[in-house]
């Protein structure tokens, strides 16, 4: 066939094609290129608890973020519940926003409040989402558990307990003891006192300015800490794919385990034993007062002076 009947053919297949197309309404094209057609409806329900203390306060949802920001001002609760849904049309996705149920229950100091896909009709569940935003007394005990959403605390003093699935943690200027466990995310813990267990996998992990005992494990991710290990328990960061770079005061006294299959162990602090190879056992100002293992299967470890 000839280059010139070969290239007419292939005009007349994208005419063709185009008067197609031209022919269809947008709901058409966009099914014929898979391109998706939904809109979204949101509602927002702001609601003020009173509550007696000391406060506990459970977060459980599916598909949604949730923020919960502590103050030292307010003796009640503030909670705001952003309910979402998709449809092929508007009507459809509030008739799926407006069927979303939430359970809000108070018992004496103790707070509830979940979005559970499982108590959801079936269309609900496939294509809806609830975001939760709290404001508690600074002095309260959180539990957080969502899936597909972020999770962010701020100035929060107490026991605190997240979980979430695809999705980031974020801790700043907390006090007390933190479990934060996520897979597919980042943590991070900023100015914290207290004890902090940071696990995660495929993502980072930066705590900074923390004073008390840490325990943070990654796979597939760098480690970030800077801060004062707590004292008489043994203080670990370990990656398995990941660098970890390491921060304290140069007046700790500190004993570190350090191993790095893979890689380079760099530190400008005055440590004291055997500091060669891929295995240290070394001690910053003996005699030591705590322990800290630093631990990467491919990737390199720095230690260092706190700014």
């Amino acid at each position: 066939m000839k280059r010139g009947l070969v290239l007419g053919l292939g005009l007349l297949a994208l005419t063709g094609a185009a008067l197609l197309l031209g022919g269809c309404e947008e709901k058409d094209v966009a099914d014929f290129f898979g391109a998706a057609s939904n809109v979204t409806a949101t509602t927002t329900e702001i609601r003020d608890l009173v509550i007696e203390e000391p406060l506990e306060v459970f977060v459980a949802s599916s598909n949604g973020a949730v923020s919960i920001v502590g103050r030292d001002d307010v003796q009640t609760v503030s909670l705001t519940i952003r309910r979402r849904s998709r449809g092929e049309t508007l009507e459809e996705a509030r008739d799926r926003v407006d069927r979303i149920r939430v359970r809000v229950e108070q018992n004496g100091p103790r707070l509830d409040v979940a979005y559970r896909s499982g108590e959801q009709d079936e269309d609900v569940r496939r294509f809806s989402g609830v975001d939760f935003d709290v404001i508690v007394p600074m002095q309260t005990q959180v539990s957080v558990d969502t899936s597909n959403g972020r999770i962010d605390l701020f100035a929060v003093a107490g026991r605190q307990t997240l979980d979430t699935s695809n999705g980031e943690i974020s801790v700043r200027s907390g006090r007390g003891t933190l479990d934060a466990n996520t897979s597919n995310g980042r943590i991070t813990v900023v100015d914290y006192v207290g004890e902090v267990r940071a696990d995660t996998s495929n993502g980072d992990i930066r705590i900074d300015r923390a004073t008390g005992f840490v325990d943070a494990e990654t796979s597939n991710g760098s480690i970030q800490y800077s801060g004062t290990p707590g004292e008489g328990v043994a203080n670990r960061l370990r990656t398995s794919n990941g660098t970890i770079d390491a921060q304290v005061p140069t007046d700790a006294s500190i004993a570190f385990e350090i191993h790095a299959s893979s890689g380079r162990i760099t530190s400008l602090l005055p440590l004291v034993g055997d500091t060669t190879g891929e295995d240290w056992s070394a001690t910053l100002n003996p005699p030591a007062a705590t322990s800290l293992v630093l631990r990467t299967s491919n990737g390199s470890i720095w230690v260092d002076s706190t700014p």
